[in-house]
C-alpha cells in the first residue's frame, strides 16, 4: 500500500492502567500514583502544536505529543503504534527518559517503525498509539483517553501573487535547444485543487521562437500533479503526458510533464517559489 490522498489516522489514548500483574485498575482520565511502585508517574498526554499529519505542510508531516507529570520518575515511557487494530502487534516509535517532555512524532517514524514487518501506510489506515513504562524492573502500560488525528493534504502549493523559476528539459529530436529556463512564471489556485501554470514548459517554447505564455492547468492530489488540459492561452494543442508530476513541501519545487504531440515534443519543467 502507498501512503496517498486525504485520509485519517485515528490517535488512542484509552483511559485506564495495566499493571504487569494484568490486574486492570479502574482510574480517571488522569493517572494515579500506584504506591507499591516507587516513583511511578502520574502522567497524561495532549496534542501540541499540530494534532494532524498534514503531507501538504511546509514544515512536514507530525502530531506533538505533550507528556505532563507531577512527579519526577526513574524510568523510561516507550511509546507504540499499532496499524489499524489494537489486537494487532504494537511498534516502538520513540521513548522518553524523563517527564514532562514534548515529542514530534513525524510520518516517517511511523513507517520506519513497520517497515520491517512489511507493512505499509494506506489511506484511511488507523494509527492506535499506546505507552509502556519500565519502573523498578516492573513494566506498567499507561492507557489514557481517546483522541483522533487526522492525516490530511491540504492543497497549498501556490497563491495568485506567488512567482516561480522555472527550468525545463525537452525531448525533441536534437533541433531545438534542449533546456531552457524562465523566471516570474505564475501557478494561479483555481477550483478543486487546480492550477494554471502561465507557462508549462518553463521557457522552451520562448527559447525556440515562440511566446512566453503557454497555459496548462494541473490538479493536485496530495502532491502528485495530473494533467487536466490548456487554459485560455497558448499557440499549441498539448495532451496528457501520461507521467505524474509531484511537489515537495519542504522544498516548494514543483516538478510537471507535458507533451506537444503535433511535433512530438516532451518536456519537464521544474519550479521552484521565488
Amino acid at each position: 500500500m502507498k501512503l496517498r490522498g486525504r485520509f485519517q489516522f485515528l490517535i488512542v489514548v484509552l483511559s485506564s492502567l495495566l499493571m504487569s500483574s494484568c490486574e486492570l485498575l479502574e482510574l480517571e482520565e488522569k493517572f494515579a500514583v500506584k504506591s507499591d511502585i516507587e516513583n511511578l508517574p502520574s502522567m497524561d498526554v495532549r496534542f501540541g502544536e499540530s494534532s494532524n499529519f498534514n503531507l501538504s505542510s511546509a514544515q512536514g508531516a507530525f502530531v506533538d505529543l505533550i507528556f505532563e507529570s507531577n512527579n519526577e520518575f526513574d524510568g523510561t515511557i516507550e511509546i507504540y503504534a499499532a496499524i489499524n487494530t489494537t489486537e494487532g502487534t504494537p511498534y516502538l516509535v520513540s521513548s522518553l527518559e524523563s517527564l514532562p517532555a514534548e515529542i514530534k512524532l513525524d510520518i516517517e517514524n511511523i513507517k520506519t517503525a513497520v517497515s520491517d514487518a512489511e507493512i505499509s501506510i494506506d489511506n484511511g489506515d488507523v494509527i492506535y498509539f499506546t505507552f509502556k513504562g519500565n519502573f523498578d524492573s516492573q513494566q506498567v502500560q499507561f492507557n489514557g483517553t481517546a483522541k483522533s488525528s487526522s492525516i490530511i493534504c491540504n492543497s497549498m502549493i501556490s497563491t495568485p501573487e506567488d512567482t516561480w523559476h522555472g527550468e525545463a528539459t525537452a525531448d525533441n529530436g536534437g533541433s531545438f535547444p534542449a533546456t531552457a529556463s524562465a523566471e516570474d512564471v505564475k501557478i494561479i489556485p483555481l477550483e478543486n485543487d487546480q492550477y494554471l501554470i502561465s507557462d508549462i514548459s518553463a521557457g522552451w517554447f520562448e527559447a525556440i521562437g515562440f511566446r512566453d505564455v503557454q497555459e496548462g492547468i494541473y490538479a493536485d492530489n496530495c502532491n502528485e500533479l495530473t494533467w487536466i488540459g490548456t487554459g485560455e492561452n497558448f499557440q499549441f494543442n498539448f495532451a496528457d503526458p501520461e507521467i505524474q508530476g509531484n511537489y515537495d513541501p519542504i522544498t516548494e519545487t514543483l516538478t510537471i510533464y507535458w507533451y506537444e504531440p503535433g511535433n512530438d515534443f516532451r518536456g519537464e519543467s521544474t519550479f521552484t517559489k521565488n
